[in-house]
């Protein structure tokens, strides 16, 4: 009978917690350690925060709606560590099935979103991006939809 009535009583926690996403292992894995430094955010913070974001690409447009549910943030600039540590990344986000997509920035340089989902519509978006002095994982948790359409000008 105890047992029954704690059951009852804890599982509105578990319906009304926010769900953990894939990349929570390696947020929970590097948070702590000296030489990478982070944060997490979500809830009340975000709620003001839509996202309707348009670009361009040639003759296509696109739009980005959705609503940012939580923010968390992981950068690493110890130089013992960067090469190391973004490779662990790299392979995690790799292994955990997330969709790969390169971005080129106006420099030539590379740098990755991983998402979760389809690439038109996804409810995860890891942006990964490496540069000589620091390597930057920043994860967007929420509902986002990419649409495309024909620039007529």
């Amino acid at each position: 009978m105890k047992r029954s009535i704690l059951i009852l009583l804890l599982l509105p926690l578990g319906v009304f917690a926010q769900p953990k996403g894939l990349a929570d292992e390696l947020y929970e894995e590097y948070e702590p350690k000296p030489y990478v430094g982070g944060f997490s955010f979500g809830g009340s913070l975000l709620s003001a925060l839509p996202l309707d974001i348009d670009f361009a690409n040639g003759d296509l447009e696109r739009t980005l709606n959705g609503e940012i549910k939580r923010v968390q943030w992981l950068r690493v600039a110890d130089e013992r560590y960067i090469k190391e540590v973004t490779g662990e990344w790299e392979k995690f986000l790799d292994r955990a099935g997330y969709k790969r997509i390169v971005i080129d920035d106006d420099d030539g340089d590379e740098h990755f979103i991983y998402i979760r989902g389809k690439r038109t519509h996804f409810d995860e978006a890891h942006f990964l991006v490496r540069e000589d002095s620091n390597t930057i994982l920043i994860t967007f948790y929420g509902d986002f939809t990419l649409s495309k359409t024909l620039d007529e000008n």
